[in-house]
């Protein structure tokens, strides 16, 4: 399970780096932000992780803040879900020599605190497990993503929940 939870982690950031961008819309910071962590989550540090959370089944909180590039600024509002797919498959491929196939997935946008956000939603087998992932994508001052990893088959409902409850503290710059 820890050799899935570090592939998982290590995709999450290349997925992170080639998916996610867009310039903010105003003059804000982000200097603080609240995620509702389910209870059984143990915080970990992790490195290259902004925040890492696990449960004993192996399902996972993750956060990855990076520095946004003008390529970034020019492409949050062109993502799709098929581009999203075809970066997960990729990487897995390019990345581990593992060909995965997303089973079911979905796409929407959805602001985050008034900052324009994407949730993608999706499933696919990796070493014998079933895993669900949720993945928020903020696009603030920096490029903020929330992936949230069901190993369990449980835990999607709950992250849900946790994924609509996200807020970023901003201040003017």
């Amino acid at each position: 399970m820890k050799k899935i939870v570090a592939l998982l982690l290590a995709l999450g950031m290349t997925f992170v780096l080639s998916a996610c961008g867009g310039a903010p819309q105003d003059n804000r910071v982000v200097t603080g932000y609240d995620i509702d962590v389910p209870e059984g989550f143990e915080e970990t540090e992790m490195e290259g992780i902004e925040r890492y959370y696990i449960h004993e089944d192996g399902s996972n909180i993750n956060m990855t803040v990076v520095e946004k590039t003008g390529m970034d600024d020019a492409s949050f509002d062109e993502i799709t879900v098929e581009m999203l797919r075809e970066t997960l498959e990729e990487g897995f491929l390019s990345a581990y020599d593992l060909e995965v196939t997303i089973a079911e997935d979905s796409l929407t946008r959805d602001p985050v605190s008034d900052f324009p956000a994407y949730q993608y939603t999706c499933s696919y087998e990796l070493g014998g497990v079933t895993l669900e992932q949720l993945i928020v994508c903020i696009n603030a001052d920096q490029v903020y993503t929330i992936t949230y990893t069901d190993a369990s088959g449980s835990w999607m409902d709950t992250f849900r929940t946790s994924a609509q409850n996200i807020q970023l503290t901003t201040q003017e710059q």
